[in-house]
């Protein structure tokens, strides 16, 4: 009997029940398109986070591409944190499951330029009509419903920073508090598990503001208090859009701290 190995069965599948060409990659190099090939093929689930990928000569071959050129394709999502190198391993779909990715959408840091662990409390988590700017956000009807929930972050049991986070239905129907309490690892490791919606980038808007009357109760801090004030769209492989969030960071004994490379 011919034995099939995972990754050789999954490009079987991508082969006879997929194609990878939608005419978006017209006029790219080469290796632009195989990468947009492979997060195509990472979009559709058939690569699902922290599994291994095929070999480079697997892809190479059913591409029908050289080798170093699916290399290179490779090289760029490992370099956006796509995917994971391991040597000896393969390559792997990157997940927030892992202990590296705890702190890759979460930039603040202490006086000595450190990272922290949070303390998370789950205010509430509700199904409702999201603001005016949600709905610009996902392009959605103003009688679309989101999950919404209010999270408290803590560190060294001062709070420090208060989020409005909103998901559309049905993407994460049955998301719900008893849900989020029991979560122990990241939030973006829930979503990953148990949605299979792995967040590949963010875009954030930063401005420094007063506080509003639910920030200042939860962040226990006077109306003349400063806060940063942090908008984000995370979006998902093919930049589909699937969540806002809106953070206020109290910054007395922390700050924004980002690398640019």
């Amino acid at each position: 009997m011919l034995f099939l190995t995972h990754c050789a069965y999954m490009i079987i599948i991508m082969e006879t029940e997929h194609d990878n060409l939608d005419g978006s990659e017209i006029g790219l190099p080469l290796y632009e398109q195989i990468k947009q090939r492979i997060l195509t093929a990472l979009a559709q689930g058939y690569w699902r986070s922290g599994e291994v990928i095929p070999s480079e000569n697997d892809l190479a071959e059913f591409y029908q591409v050289s080798q170093g050129t699916v290399r290179k394709a490779i090289d760029d999502l490992v370099a956006q944190h796509l995917l994971i190198r391991r040597h000896g391993s393969g390559t792997f779909v990157a997940t927030h499951l892992e202990e590296q990715s705890k702190y890759r959408f979460l930039h603040l840091a202490n006086a000595q330029g450190k990272f922290e662990d949070s303390q998370n409390r789950i205010l509430l988590c509700s199904h409702q009509k999201a603001p005016a700017i949600i709905y610009q956000s996902f392009d959605l009807g103003p009688n679309d419903i989101f999950v919404h929930i209010r999270r408290l972050m803590s560190f060294k049991n001062r709070p420090v920073v208060l989020e409005e986070i909103w998901l559309p239905l049905p993407l994460f129907d049955s998301l719900n508090l008893e849900l989020l309490a029991s979560w122990k690892g990241t939030m973006y490791g829930l979503f990953e598990n148990h949605f299979a919606t792995h967040m590949v980038r963010a875009h954030e808007k930063i401005t420094a503001e007063l506080p509003n009357e639910i920030t200042i109760e939860y962040l226990e801090i006077s109306p003349s208090t400063p806060i940063l004030n942090i908008f984000r769209i995370a979006y998902t492989y093919n930049n589909r859009p699937v969540e806002v969030r809106q953070a206020q960071y109290l910054t007395m004994d922390y700050h924004y701290q980002n690398e640019l490379n």
